[in-house]
């Protein structure tokens, strides 16, 4: 199906995949921690959240590339291999539907099913990912491990330090020094500086 669409039409399934693919996955992280995140977003923050989160850290990016990768491997050579292997087998008939899986495998051998198989599973793992950062962070929060990495410098020069959480095209996210909630505020006309705190060695 998805080989039959033309140049135009895969852009714009791409493009809903990735706009459903940034809602979703920043719809539970910031859900996990207590924030309403469908409340400040915007179409363009959900479309380029995969990409941020990616290029902020490149070990997060090594992590998920070796995993797709590894995932891809099963799909389409590792499992078609094992149902080979595995399809006249008494036992192996008893737990799975061998023509439909003959059928499947088929398609996925003849590349009619690659890419949208792939983008089911990248769903899946990103999902996954961020359920688990949603989590970690939740409990480092409750358990206050989190140490300041920001200070924020407001427009009345009141200065926070804070644990940046994220941030979008409108509202930053952040956990003050010694709190355990998570706090939004507004970038415009609130926010007159962001300033790094040096990290000591």
């Amino acid at each position: 199906m998805f080989k039959d669409l033309g140049l135009q039409e895969k852009f714009y399934v791409f493009y809903i995949y990735l706009i459903v693919l940034g809602i979703v996955s920043d719809a539970i992280f910031y859900g996990i921690i207590g924030i309403q995140y469908l409340n400040y977003v915007s179409f363009l923050d959900a479309l380029i959240s995969p990409f941020s989160l990616l290029t902020n850290s490149w070990k997060l990016t090594l992590f998920l590339s070796i995993m797709f990768y590894l995932v891809y491997l099963y799909t389409t050579k590792w499992s078609f291999q094992l149902h080979k292997r595995n399809r006249t087998k008494k036992w192996y008939k008893k737990l799975y539907n061998v023509e439909k899986w003959d059928k499947l495998y088929k398609d996925i051998e003849d590349k009619k099913d690659v890419v949208p198989t792939m983008l089911v599973l990248f769903f899946v793992l990103f999902i996954s990912l961020r359920l688990g950062m949603g989590i970690g962070t939740n409990i480092k929060i409750k358990e206050q491990r989190l140490q300041p990495d920001y200070n924020l410098v407001f427009k009345d020069n009141s200065i926070k330090k804070i644990r940046l959480i994220g941030q979008n095209s409108s509202f930053i996210f952040y956990v003050e020094n010694q709190e355990k909630i998570v706090s939004v505020t507004p970038l415009s006309d609130n926010i007159k500086q962001i300033k790094r705190i040096p990290q000591e060695d």
